[in-house]
């Protein structure tokens, strides 16, 4: 079940990061109207980063 949960994250966060790599040519090539999406990308990454280390501590203290 843990590592199901961990793949599902993981391709999220794939995805993510993806997402966050076509913002920044978007803002780059000055094509990115709506510049708060990146600050926010990468808050989605971070929060999901710190979601996926809080389960894997928990799963070794187990």
């Amino acid at each position: 079940m843990a590592k199901k949960s961990i793949e599902k994250n993981t391709t999220e966060l794939e995805k993510l990061h993806a997402d966050y790599l076509e913002l920044k040519l978007k803002h780059s090539s000055m094509a990115l109207k709506e510049t708060h999406k990146l600050a926010e990308a990468r808050k989605d990454i971070a929060r999901l980063k710190t979601a996926m280390n809080n389960k894997l501590e928990v799963a070794k203290g187990e």
